[in-house]
């Protein structure tokens, strides 16, 4: 196996991330490779010191392009494995991490792991997020997503999709998941492959990230709309709203339940000034998600026979 890190000014934590990959549980061969996407800080000494306990550890030069998915691509193509796995610089991998993505890829070829946030993140409980190996997305419902920092999948399955689009700045992961089913190769989902996930820190970091992540779901949304209208195409009988049926009351409720709310919250926020930080995220991505630019973006044609849809269990 190959373990594909992409990492850009990564020296503060990666020296964790490389701790937890030596300290694997497992017999099996891997190699690590480290894609510095154009560092300026000493990410590449921090895996030169790992270069004695972990002799087939390599830092690729992955600064010709920017942006994560280059680096991740650039290390697929300099990998020497059949397997690629992708964590990322600033996280923790479990001690059982490559062995169960690996015993996941001997029966599918596409998996994901599980997500874990109390360990480096402690005291910001109001701010975990989701933790199991796959979601589902509503700009393609049809089939389960997950995270590119825990996914494991076959290097001829990865080269037959192209990688990752490197166009996108938020939901290259998503993008890629969906374009990996669509090409009629499964998704499955490793609950004992684990990673500790570690948060941004600061309200402008949570900020810029909400900004980048709303538009990049909008532009998600566009792109795969075809792809979501030929699944629609494919119901008997579609069932129609009835015109008799009046929702106000509901939508009623949904607000008075969030106006009593806003007291809870507000003591919540005067206690820790930081947990305001995830509904600054939320208003970051609602307001990139309206002004994302869809102009350039080119809308994926359906393939000429759709898989079948994979229901949330």
């Amino acid at each position: 196996m190959s373990v594909i890190i992409p990492a850009y000014n990564a020296a503060e934590f990666l020296g964790d991330q490389l701790e937890a990959l030596a300290a694997q549980q497992t017999d099996l061969f891997f190699e690590v490779l480290v894609c510095d996407n154009g560092s300026s800080d000493g990410t590449a000494g921090v895996v030169g010191s790992f270069s004695s306990r972990m002799p087939h550890t390599r830092l690729i030069d992955a600064s010709r392009r920017r942006g994560a998915s280059a680096a991740r691509n650039i290390g697929a193509r300099a990998a020497e494995a059949p397997l690629l796995l992708f964590c990322d610089a600033d996280d923790v991998v479990d001690p059982g991490w490559v062995s169960a993505l690996c015993a996941g890829l001997r029966d599918a070829p596409f998996v994901a792991g599980a997500v874990e946030h109390r360990l480096l993140n402690p005291g910001r409980e109001w701010d975990f997020g989701w933790n199991e190996p796959t979601f589902y997305d509503p700009a393609l419902p049809q089939f389960p997503a997950c995270g590119s920092g825990n996914m494991g999948v076959r290097s001829d399955v990865f080269a037959e999709v192209g990688g990752f689009d490197e166009s996108l700045l938020a939901g290259e992961d998503l993008d890629f998941s969906w374009r990996v089913q669509l090409a009629g190769h499964r998704l499955v989902g490793v609950p004992t492959a684990v990673i500790h996930y570690r948060k941004r820190g600061g309200i402008r970091a949570a900020a810029r990230q909400g900004l980048v992540k709303g538009a990049g779901t909008r532009t998600l949304a566009h792109r795969f709309a075809l792809v979501r209208d030929a699944y629609g195409r494919q119901r008997v009988s579609p069932v129609a709203p009835s015109p008799s049926v009046d929702h106000r009351p509901r939508r009623w409720a949904e607000r008075f339940d969030r106006l009593r709310r806003l007291p809870r919250k507000a003591l919540e926020i005067l206690r820790n000034p930081a947990a305001v930080t995830p509904y600054i995220a939320s208003l970051a991505f609602q307001w990139g998600y309206r002004t994302a630019e869809l102009s350039g973006v080119v809308q994926l044609p359906p393939p000429g026979r759709l898989p079948p849809v994979v229901r949330a269990p």
